[in-house]
């Protein structure tokens, strides 16, 4: 990561965060699809964290080597 890019991502998170914000204050205007959209987005972040944990530790589904 360049820490020249830093600011620009900063801004970007908070300008994201911002319409999350925006998002849950309006939720009752909110469609079927676009919640459906954000909870696949949100199972396939869970997924990848699943996948990273089980090849950290080696291609094991029970713990790590102690």
């Amino acid at each position: 990561m360049v820490l020249c890019s830093l600011p620009s991502r900063n801004e970007s998170f908070w300008k994201e965060l911002n319409h999350v914000k925006d998002l849950w204050k309006n939720r009752k205007d909110l469609h079927v699809e676009q919640v459906g959209i954000a909870s696949l987005f949100g199972l396939e972040c869970f997924a990848w964290f699943c996948a990273g944990e089980i090849i950290g530790r080696g291609f094991t589904f029970t713990g790590y080597n102690v």
